[in-house]
């Protein structure tokens, strides 16, 4: 085997292996988040306060990196990042957020993150040209199954109708975003500075002025816990580490990983609020994590 090749070889699967990681980094934010937006909003603080919060802080923060780079942002089309800052700016926070006060957390990352693979894979056919291999098909078909025992166990036990809704919305505007930030060029943690200073500067002010930080001050016990996941590690952290998912691997098959989240999010409701997923919800979240698995692996080279 020529070394050039062998070099070749190595590379591609630190950089896969890199992705990977990336990716299981991002699905481990996530699976806590909708349990902490749900402990948020049964202790009476509201979607839209969490969203302000989230995008306060993660938009000042990041303000100094999207002045810098804003010659780079600028040479990215409006549509790009019109989808971007909506797709996983404070619109999509307020829809998951809400569906997730109407209905259960461990439904929200179910349904939302465990549908994201199969918009991201159809968006990415029509924009990105991305290839569809055996495993990526099966995976998503996996993945199509499970949230289908989900959704049957959902109505099941009587908790469907508006929240369900919101959770496919949150999967279709994620999806994207994905392929918006494929599309864009963009590096991961210039993509999340976009996404904070624009919720910070089109969403905080509304939010100031129509209901401010009064509600949180008034629940100083729920605000540090608040403030650490929904403002550094979801807002910056999962979106940092996706986006390099992203990077490495592509849209459609980081998108995959998402598809993890519905099982640890099932348990760590569970454990944390006690929530009582039935046996089709269970074994749904199972085969979304599985067909998660499945899709990302990818078809070794045939190059000798």
């Amino acid at each position: 085997m020529p070394a050039k090749v062998s070099a070749g070889r190595w590379r591609d699967a630190a950089i896969g292996a890199s992705g990977y990681l990336w990716g299981l980094g991002a699905a481990a934010i996530w699976s806590g988040w909708w349990t902490v937006t749900r402990v948020g909003v049964v202790n009476d603080l509201p979607v839209a306060d969490l969203a302000g919060l989230r995008f306060g802080i993660s938009g000042l923060l990041l303000l100094p990196l999207a002045w810098r780079e804003r010659r780079a942002i600028g040479a990215v089309g409006p549509r790009l990042l019109f989808f971007m800052a909506a797709g996983a700016g404070a619109p999509y926070v307020l829809v998951a957020g809400t569906g997730v006060a109407l209905t259960s957390a461990g439904l929200g990352g179910a349904i939302t993150v465990g549908l994201l693979p199969v918009f991201t894979l159809i968006l990415s056919i029509l924009f990105l040209r991305e290839k569809v291999t055996r495993h990526l098909a099966a995976g998503i078909g996996c993945i199509l199954l499970g949230a289908a025992f989900v959704t049957a166990g959902t109505w099941e036990a009587g908790r469907g109708g508006y929240g369900l809704a919101l959770f496919v919305a949150g999967a279709l505007m994620w999806a994207a975003y994905t392929v918006a930030l494929k599309r864009s060029g963009l590096l991961p943690l210039t993509a999340t500075a976009v996404i904070s200073v624009a919720s910070l500067a089109l969403y905080t002010p509304i939010w100031l002025a129509l209901s401010g930080s009064a509600r949180l001050l008034a629940h100083p016990e729920e605000l540090l816990m608040q403030i650490l996941y929904q403002s550094l590690l979801a807002a910056i952290g999962a979106l940092y580490c996706y986006g390099r998912a992203i990077n490495r691997l592509g849209a459609a098959r980081a998108s995959v990983f998402a598809a993890i989240v519905p099982l640890f999010s099932v348990i760590i409701a569970a454990v944390v609020l006690h929530e009582s997923p039935g046996l089709l919800e269970l074994s749904g979240a199972a085969l979304l994590a599985t067909g998660a698995l499945i899709a990302a692996r990818k078809k070794p080279s045939s190059r000798c």
